[in-house]
């Protein structure tokens, strides 16, 4: 017998690559794969004993078990996924599928495997995200849960939850969204998919934070950074303290516990910047320097105009990468809040002239919205203005 008797195949469970990956032929494998389905990889074959090595990160040590396996199809084509090097390879299935690792453009073929062919649904339907082609993805990941339901219940969950994520960031938000992200930590809160129960719980705490639940926002956030720690994966570390300190920050400062949440979101700004450093990540570092900059000149302090100023200097340093980098938008947002800061210091003039220069530029790219924001300010320092000179005269 060869891998293509163990059915299904765990593809799907792991980050790309490592969910290409097929197991070869066992006479355990009917009393295994279930494990192996829930990334449990306590009682396995020796024949698999590759999947925790890929788990863990300890490439050298999958690489040599992969090398010890009698099918040589099955072993190049898992050495050619892992290494990036491809090698011969005769079985027509598993060329196809390297095929779809290692090149975006592909027709689809029926392998005449639902779990193969789910895998590649799927791996399509990503492609047809990259393109904004969002209707066919969604279609493609609507077939796919057809065919890989009650075969792979970490895939199933997968696919789910790419596709909530696609109808959130292209219809909104919505309450049945969020229960569905809620429905799948509890289908995996017995299994091993930590990196996607951790990645739901990011989401969720975004999905709440856009409808104002902070209190679900905070708590889902903190799941998250059980499994993204600083050590581990301080990119997602940054990421989530950045999304939480803005969660922070979007409660008004009304009462003494306002203030404490104010407070602790710009703490969370700080520890993001500590990952998001203007060299390593010059992009997160600018967007996160201008949440930063906003946070203090609301931040409740005895000492607001020193906030003020601090603020200003932020947000110079952040025109400057922007000018230089010719991200027009990111400049006119940036002016504006220069503009915004320099009006509450009473620098009238200087606030309506950094305002004009990002009005220009949401002019030229018409964004209805954030035009109408500087008009309404500018109303505001025309009525100051007038105030202060008839004060004069």
């Amino acid at each position: 017998m060869d891998w293509k008797g163990v059915f299904p195949q765990p593809v799907g469970i792991l980050p790309y690559p490592f969910n290409f990956l097929i197991l070869p032929y066992s006479e355990r494998w009917k009393n295994c794969i279930n494990s192996v389905l829930l990334l449990k990889f306590d009682d396995i074959p020796p024949e698999w004993d590759f999947l925790p090595a890929v788990k863990n990160g300890l490439w050298e040590t999958a690489f040599r078990k992969l090398s010890d396996l009698q099918e040589d199809d099955l072993k190049n084509y898992n050495l050619s996924l892992l290494t990036g090097e491809r090698r011969k390879i005769r079985d027509q299935v598993l060329e196809y599928m390297l095929n779809i690792a290692f090149f975006k453009d592909f027709d689809i073929k029926d392998t005449g495997r639902d779990d193969l062919n789910a895998l590649i649904l799927y791996s399509k339907a990503q492609t047809f995200e990259e393109q904004g082609k969002i209707e066919d993805a969604l279609s493609l990941l609507e077939s796919a849960l057809k065919l890989v339901k009650s075969i792979s219940p970490i895939f199933e969950a997968l696919i789910l939850f790419k596709k909530t994520k696609l109808l959130i960031e292209h219809r909104g938000v919505s309450y049945a969204a969020v229960m569905l992200f809620e429905e799948l930590q509890r289908k995996l809160s017995d299994t091993g998919a930590d990196y996607l129960k951790a990645e739901i719980s990011f989401n969720l705490g975004n999905a709440y934070s856009s409808l104002g639940n902070l209190t679900n926002a905070v708590k889902y956030y903190w799941e998250a950074l059980e499994f993204f720690t600083y050590e581990e994966n301080p990119y997602m570390y940054a990421l989530i303290n950045n999304n939480m300190g803005l969660a922070y920050l979007s409660v008004g400062a009304v009462d003494l516990e306002d203030q404490v949440r104010l407070a602790y979101g710009v703490q969370c700004l700080k520890k993001a910047l500590k990952v998001f450093t203007k060299d390593a990540y010059p992009k997160e570092w600018a967007s996160t320097t201008m949440n930063y900059a906003n946070a203090l000149q609301h931040l409740p302090t005895g000492d607001p105009v020193k906030n003020l100023l601090k603020a200003l200097d932020l947000y110079r340093e952040v025109l400057d990468h922007r000018m230089k980098m010719g991200d027009e938008v990111g400049c006119a947002r940036t002016l504006a809040n220069m503009g915004n800061a320099l009006a509450h210091l009473g620098k009238l003039s200087e606030a309506k002239e950094h305002l004009i220069k990002a009005l220009e530029i949401f002019k030229k790219y018409g964004m209805e919205e954030e035009i109408s924001g500087i008009l309404d300010i500018l109303e505001e320092i025309d009525t100051l203005m007038e105030v202060r000179n008839d004060g004069r005269s």
